[in-house]
């Protein structure tokens, strides 16, 4: 069993990230229910591949918002994958910000999609940083199980 020091700042960091409104606890707590002897390290799995996708759709917005014309397919498909990934892990604010930035663009006003697009990828840089520290602490959680 993990020491009980990393325990606690592993639920430390659980909880703050449910507080903050990055991660949803209903979600996560599901999540979590499926990691199991098969697959032990499914949630540090799923949070890491949400992390490298999540990265690559934003990447794909803002190149499709600055291509002259705009690329409007490839960045409703990489949107709607966002929306999707970012709801299937409990990544609330950058569901939220997804939603806005969709509405945006849905509507027209590109000047405002693209302040909508630069707000996203502030939050999901911020819900990165959160995320590696916590992937880390369970990937070290497990570690020290064995």
């Amino acid at each position: 069993m993990a020491s009980t020091p990393l325990r606690q700042q592993l639920s430390i960091m659980r909880q703050s990230l449910f507080d903050e409104g990055l991660l949803d606890h209903d979600q996560v707590s599901y999540l979590e229910t499926l990691e199991n002897e098969d697959d032990p390290d499914f949630i540090k799995n799923i949070f890491t591949l949400f992390l490298r996708d999540s990265t690559k759709y934003i990447d794909s917005i803002e190149k499709a918002l600055e291509t002259s014309p705009v690329d409007y397919p490839i960045m409703e498909r990489m949107m709607y994958r966002l929306k999707g990934s970012s709801a299937s892990i409990g990544a609330s604010k950058i569901n939220g910000e997804t939603n806005t930035l969709r509405k945006k663009i849905h509507d027209g006003d590109m000047e405002s999609g693209k302040a909508s697009l630069q707000k996203l990828k502030a939050e999901h840089a911020n819900f990165k940083d959160k995320l590696v520290v916590y992937v880390g602490m369970l990937k070290q959680a497990k570690l020290s199980e064995y």
